[in-house]
């Protein structure tokens, strides 16, 4: 038979409000009695009702995690820290995968209201500013991930991304290259839009003008990065290193160099970004900007708690820097 808070109660020779107010973690009840409750919840292996106890709370321990792609290699890191920590928290997590549609994310947003969510966690491409506006309005509590949203001025986890674009281009001026491609996802995307950015700035730092013919475009995808690189390596004079706005277009990279009868690095440097784990699988290990996404996860989670708890919109943005990590598809030239 289920122990009760009557059991619970008897045992620790309090009234079953004193439980009820304990398990609620109301203010009103004395260190000394806390503990006795605390312990005879222990001693009889109690566990609570969390769906009876949500509904006298108001609450549902769940918060939503919305996601524009969950076949993105960079979304499960940032899903095993969002439930890592909202499970410390005492929630669980419920996903939504809306494929980049802007339609889908509205639908997702009602039906993860309608389920009652106390809060929700998203990351969209594009910020559907007139769903997030209304969010707002209502008060209900919500944070964009990984993406940055000036617009909608909701609470935001977000990469520098611009500073990432830079690091890599510094890192193979420093190298010695001059001739430096980018391989980009462009305006398609935000994080694309603001590494090629940053890949400007370090151009122009080094006083190198900046040529539209090493900037490529394509979608993240490995087939776009093969197509991408064999675009530049058709050029009349090649670059020398490239930089690809995310790993997997890097792999895809790879492909075209070595279908060209090309060795990397010896013939052409490449710098990836999202350090995913198949940067290193690839030979020579792929050079890479780490974004601990798991990190970006748990921060989520914990802006989210503290928004939730102060029943409005907190506005607070953290810009999380990134990580050069330095492996083997890279040659100076001196």
């Amino acid at each position: 038979m289920a122990v009760t808070i009557r059991d619970i109660a008897k045992h620790a020779k309090v009234s079953v409000s004193t439980v009820s107010r304990v398990l609620n973690e109301k203010p009103d009840v004395n260190e000394e009695t806390k503990k006795r409750v605390t312990e005879a919840i222990e001693e009889l292996g109690y566990s609570p009702n969390i769906v009876a106890r949500g509904l006298v709370l108001q609450k549902s321990n769940v918060i939503g995690f919305i996601v524009p792609d969950i076949m993105n290699p960079s979304f499960p890191e940032l899903a095993r820290g969002v439930v890592a920590r909202a499970k410390s928290h005492g929630y669980s997590v419920m996903f939504f995968d809306t494929n980049h549609d802007k339609r889908v994310e509205k639908e997702a947003i009602r039906l993860l209201q309608s389920k009652q969510v106390d809060g929700i966690i998203l990351s969209f491409n594009q910020a559907n500013k007139e769903e997030l506006e209304k969010l707002k309005l209502e008060k209900f509590p919500v944070v964009q991930i990984y993406r940055k949203s000036d617009e909608s001025a909701i609470s935001t986890i977000a990469l520098d991304n611009f500073g990432s674009g830079y690091k890599a281009v510094k890192y193979l001026l420093d190298m010695g290259h001059r001739r430096i491609g980018h391989i980009t996802t462009g305006n398609h995307s935000q994080s694309g839009y603001e590494r090629l950015k940053g890949y400007r700035k370090g151009l122009d730092e080094a006083d190198i003008s900046y040529n539209e013919e090493l900037i490529v475009e394509g979608e993240n995808s490995v087939e776009a990065g093969t197509e991408c690189m064999r675009m530049l390596l058709n050029l009349s004079e090649r670059p020398t290193a490239v930089f690809a706005s995310h790993d997997v277009m890097a792999i895809g990279a790879y492909e075209a160099v070595y279908n060209a009868g090309l060795s990397i690095p010896e013939d052409i440097s490449i710098v990836g970004h999202d350090n995913l784990p198949l940067s290193v699988l690839v030979r020579p290990k792929l050079t890479t900007i780490d974004t601990h996404k798991r990190r970006l996860g748990e921060a989520g989670v914990d802006l989210l708690i503290e928004e939730m708890a102060a029943g409005q919109p907190l506005n607070k943005e953290e810009v999380f820097d990134t990580e050069l990590i330095i492996r083997e598809s890279v040659k100076a030239l001196r």
